[in-house]
This record gives C-alpha cells, sequence and structure tokens, in this order.
C-alpha cells in the first residue's frame, strides 16, 4: 500500500476527514490512486493486492455503510474481470471507480435539487452537526430566493456545528448558534428539523451524530417535522440480515481529559433515531419516508 494511501486513512481515524460522503470519495479516490500505481504483474497478484487496500479502506471508520458501499462495489468489478489481462483490469477498474466518484457527485446534486425545492418560502431550519449535503440544500434554497433562518447546535464534544454555522454565515445566511441542551427551547421556533446521515437500516432507522435521536424526539414532542438527507448508497444491506450498525466509541479525551478514580467517561459517536420519528429521507430519488424507501433499496 502506498504512504499517500496510508496518511488518508490515518486522516480518516483522526477526523481530519468528516462525513460519510467525504469519506467515502477520499477513500475511492486512493483506490484509484492505488490501482494506477500497482506493480502487479498478474491480474491474480492485482486482484489479491487490491483486496487488501479495499479491506483496510473499508474499515476505515466503522460506522460508514457508504464507504463499505463503494469498496464493494469495486470489489465486483474486481471480481467480474479477474479473468482479464492486468493491464485491461487495472485501467478497466479506474476508469469504473472515477465513474462512480461521478455518480456521487451526480446524486448529491440531485438530492440537493429535491430538498431545496421542498423547503417552504420562508423557514427556520435546525440542524445538528455538520453535513456538507444539508448545507448544500440551505444554499440553494436560499439562492432560489428562500428566507430561510438556521438554528445550529453545537454538536459536542468536537463542536462540528460550528463548521455548519460558519459555513451558512459566510454564504450571508441568518445562524443562530446554541448548545445542545437547549435543543428543546429552540426546537418549539423551528419549523423542522434536517440533518445528514451517516447510515440508514433495514429497518428504516437513522444513524448519524450522537445527539440526532434526542433532536428527532425532541421535534416529536413539538410536532414538529424531521427529515434526514441521505444519498441511498448509506443504505446498509447488511442490516437485512440481522447484523447491528456498529456504533463508534471515541477516545474519552475528546469529552475530558481528566483522569479520576471512580470516574469513566463514554464517548459514542453516533446514535439510531428510530424511523418512526422520521418524516422522510431527502435522496437522490426524491423525498420518501422511511418504509417506502427500504423496500424500494431492498428490492433493488
Amino acid at each position: 500500500m502506498q504512504n499517500k494511501t496510508k496518511e488518508v486513512i490515518r486522516d480518516i481515524k483522526a477526523l481530519k476527514v468528516q462525513g460519510a460522503r467525504n469519506i467515502a470519495k477520499v477513500a475511492l479516490k486512493s483506490l484509484i490512486y492505488e490501482i494506477e500505481n500497482s506493480k502487479a504483474r498478474g491480474s491474480n497478484e492485482f486482484a489479491r493486492e487490491i483486496s487488501k487496500t479495499m479491506e483496510v479502506l473499508g474499515r476505515a471508520r466503522p460506522t460508514e455503510p457508504m464507504l463499505r458501499n463503494v469498496m464493494r462495489r469495486a470489489q465486483e468489478y474486481a471480481v467480474q474481470n479477474r479473468r482479464k489481462d492486468v493491464k485491461l483490469l487495472t485501467s478497466g477498474m479506474s476508469a469504473y471507480c472515477t465513474k462512480l466518484l461521478k455518480e456521487m457527485d451526480e446524486s448529491v446534486e440531485k438530492l440537493k435539487e429535491y430538498g431545496a425545492k421542498y423547503i417552504p418560502e420562508k423557514a427556520t431550519i435546525i440542524t445538528h452537526c455538520h453535513s456538507s449535503t444539508v448545507t448544500g440544500i440551505i444554499k440553494k434554497a436560499v439562492k432560489m430566493g428562500k428566507d430561510i433562518d438556521v438554528i445550529a447546535c453545537e454538536t459536542r464534544p468536537r463542536y462540528q456545528g460550528r463548521i455548519t454555522a460558519k459555513e451558512l454565515a459566510q454564504e450571508g445566511i441568518k445562524v443562530t448558534f446554541i448548545v445542545d441542551g437547549a435543543m428543546n427551547y429552540f426546537a418549539k421556533k423551528a419549523d423542522f428539523a434536517l440533518v445528514g446521515a451517516d447510515a440508514i437500516t433495514a429497518a428504516g432507522d437513522l444513524i448519524n451524530k450522537v445527539g440526532t435521536s434526542t433532536l428527532a424526539r425532541i421535534m416529536r414532542i413539538n410536532d414538529k417535522s424531521f427529515f434526514s438527507a441521505a444519498e441511498t448508497l448509506k443504505y446498509d444491506p447488511l442490516t437485512q440480515y440481522g447484523l447491528r450498525e456498529e456504533i463508534e466509541e471515541r477516545s474519552p479525551d475528546e469529552v475530558w481529559k481528566v483522569k479520576m478514580k471512580n470516574l469513566k467517561i463514554r464517548n459514542p459517536a453516533f446514535d439510531v433515531t428510530a424511523a418512526k420519528y422520521i418524516n422522510a429521507y431527502i435522496t437522490e430519488r426524491g423525498i420518501i419516508p422511511p418504509q417506502s424507501l427500504v423496500a424500494e433499496l431492498k428490492e433493488k
């Protein structure tokens, strides 16, 4: 494996690369780099070499099915074309992965268009964490002439909400930045919640930054809607067979560096929002309720 790829894996694990889609794209670009710089002398040697790379890249973050899905699709290409000459296999696989990157960009643009059109002419939206897809929807809606106010939760312990707040404020969008504990107070002032997604399960549940499920329940208590912007590549097909999505737990030092007897610090990075709290997923296929989306993806 190239040093450049090892560095990318370290960056993903250290959260220097954030967001499910960004992680998947960076990993896919690293895979293309590995393919194009392979010194394998035959197709079998190349297949073994690249399979190990895909396995390591796919494990860089545990709660990222989008990452695993793009690696799986690349793996399927390698298996289906394993009898080809090594030069044809490498050039073909590089072109296929490049096409995957293009498809991902096209999908997210469709998703943003659906989301921006769906937002009312005047709306106050509450967000949690940072999602380039969510901010993309909001910015596109504003460009359409819609009057949008955003309430951004800080999202401890790494404060990704600050990224959202800065990005939107710099675009001239009105943002109110709040501590996570003020969710309920400000949910009453919002029209709906809009968050990103790290994974969608076979039950239609959403895996996203810890605190998302709290926001979803608060929105329901206040009779407000809750939406998640998610490309369908974030669906984890393995959950159809009873596999539970792994919830990554990060270093306690992110929360509090103090060491003390009888004190245990837990730092789960994600939580699960039940489908019953989600009005719909905004996807590249349209705005679809959880149950309908899962039925469609299972069939696919």
